[in-house]
């Protein structure tokens, strides 16, 4: 029996909030949410058109993805998770994907989570990551710069450092459901705390708990680098769901970025919820989203 796109819809957002939003209201052990969200992960099948060969760079386990033996561009990848979940293996499957449709090599990194490492650690690694590729050669206009959720997050803060630091800039960034603003004044936090299939309140309260040192102000630009200064930066993609719960923090984004005069482009599907780009292999708007993606990095290429 052919299920209709809208009760596929409704089926999976019925499980996602049993099985991931509502568990993630009560405060578990970050160890014991890992591990079933990776369990859960396996769900999604990979592309096998790609070679995932793991390495370490910079002291991190990483892993390369590549659809062909020779790519023009570099797609340096941060998930996602709060600043305490995720991993190599939650984002293996949508990234094998990215780098079969992109036809470009997929850099993934496994960076230090809280609560075990706090604010700048993470940062701090990512920054590392990204000088030694550089060091090996790797020129910078070859490199797009992707991220997740809160690897979104890390992934605009490593942008703004760069041009801070004054390094060759990255050629793009893609912030997928962007979690850029900690001290949680978005909106959508509220209007859409019900519609949200996969990220609660709690969760995002959490990683601010765990991740962001007592002393620091959660409004830092360093931290919500929504309240950062935007002027000279690449150009930006940003996907969002309008189910989302961090949905105002791209739509302010969007509003800065435009107004500090940076090229961006921004892309709202209807109906999703938070990372349903993850989900692509079954919901059009994933499949939409992803060919979005690709034809905004192979521009970059071009450009």
């Amino acid at each position: 029996m052919k299920i209709s796109p809208l009760w596929k819809q409704l089926i999976t957002e019925s499980i996602l909030k049993t099985t991931i939003r509502k568990p993630s209201q009560f405060n578990l052990p970050p160890n014991s949410i890992r591990f079933a969200l990776e369990q859960m992960c396996r769900a999604f099948p990979s592309n096998k058109e790609v070679e995932i060969r793991p390495l370490r760079l910079a002291g991190l386990r990483a892993e390369e993805i590549k659809p062909q033996s020779e790519s023009s561009q570099l797609i340096l990848h941060i998930h996602g998770g709060a600043f305490f979940l995720g991993s190599l293996k939650t984002h293996r499957a949508f990234l094998t994907h990215v780098a079969a449709r992109t036809q470009m090599q997929v850099l993934h990194v496994d960076y230090p989570l809280a609560p075990e490492s706090v604010y700048p650690e993470a940062s701090d690694a990512i920054f590392d990551i990204y000088t030694t590729l550089l060091g090996q050669g790797i020129q910078a206009k070859d490199i797009i710069l992707s991220g997740d959720s809160c690897g979104a997050n890390l992934a605009l803060a490593l942008a703004l450092k760069i041009r801070d630091e004054g390094l060759p800039q990255v050629s793009g960034l893609i912030l997928l459901s962007p979690f850029l603003d900690l001290t949680l004044t978005s909106e959508s936090l509220r209007y859409n705390r019900k519609h949200d299939a996969l990220l609660s309140i709690e969760t995002l309260e959490a990683g601010i708990d765990y991740y962001v040192p007592k002393f620091m102000d959660t409004a830092d630009p360093a931290i919500s680098p929504l309240f950062a200064d935007l002027t000279g930066l690449p150009p930006i993609l940003v996907q969002v769901g309008s189910k989302e719960i961090l949905l105002d923090d791209a739509q302010r984004f969007k509003e800065k970025a435009q107004q500090a005069g940076v090229d961006l482009t921004y892309k709202l599907y209807t109906g999703m919820w938070h990372n349903f780009q993850m989900f692509h292999p079954w919901f059009n708007e994933g499949k939409q989203a992803l060919a979005d993606l690709a034809e905004f990095a192979h521009q970059l290429d071009r450009d």
